[in-house]
């Protein structure tokens, strides 16, 4: 009797084990289980840009996408306050660090270090839920962003976070050469906004 259950407390220690190291390598964005592939939800941001700080409502949207490990969108539609702001930001398309984690409230913190960051909100009580139980969990990994304007009115700016499973050794915990190549590139025209480059 006490070897099955010693093998019942190794199985179901094994499989707290396994969730944990599940949680751990999907998306902070992404944590819920019942997500169905493009499926749109809404929220709120704060974000801190390039031209200031900026608000408004915004949706996140999974598109599992072959030959990447993660391929989603953020569409941010700027508040009134924020709208004549925001009109100044740029089209873009850069490599960056991307660190997403869950907050204890429920939102979720997305930062890139080259361009700003947010902090996402879900209006679902559900989805708000399982981001709080995974909290503070967080990742760091190599990604492709793409900024474009999606209507001037309202005015609506899509980003496309990409990344590649051949930029991301997970093993070796790095990104790859080439991946690292144009990562250095975009630290150069992006590392500062300061009109006189780096201060001294």
């Amino acid at each position: 009797m006490r070897a099955v259950w010693v093998r019942r407390k190794i199985i179901a220690v094994t499989l707290k084990i396994l969730l944990f190291v599940a949680l751990l390598f999907t998306p902070s964005t992404f944590l819920r289980a019942d997500d169905d592939p493009g499926e749109v939800e809404p929220c709120t941001f704060v974000a801190h840009t390039p031209v200031g700080t900026l608000s408004g409502a915004c949706t996140t949207q999974n598109i599992p996408t072959p030959g990447f490990k993660e391929y989603w969108k953020l569409t941010l539609t700027f508040d009134r306050q924020s709208a004549a702001q925001a009109a100044r930001l740029q089209p873009d398309y850069f490599y960056d660090m991307f660190r997403s984690q869950s907050l204890e409230d429920g939102s979720s913190t997305l930062i890139l270090p080259l361009w700003g960051d947010f902090v996402v909100k879900p209006d679902s009580p559900e989805y708000l839920a399982e981001i709080q139980a995974t909290a503070p969990l967080y990742e760091t990994r190599p990604h492709e962003i793409a900024i474009s304007l999606v209507s001037a009115a309202p005015l609506t700016v899509e980003f496309l976070f990409t990344e590649h499973s051949k930029d991301f050794n997970i093993a070796r915990r790095s990104p790859s050469a080439e991946w690292m190549i144009e990562y250095l590139e975009s630290f150069y025209r992006l590392g500062t906004n300061r009109p006189d480059g780096f201060s001294k």
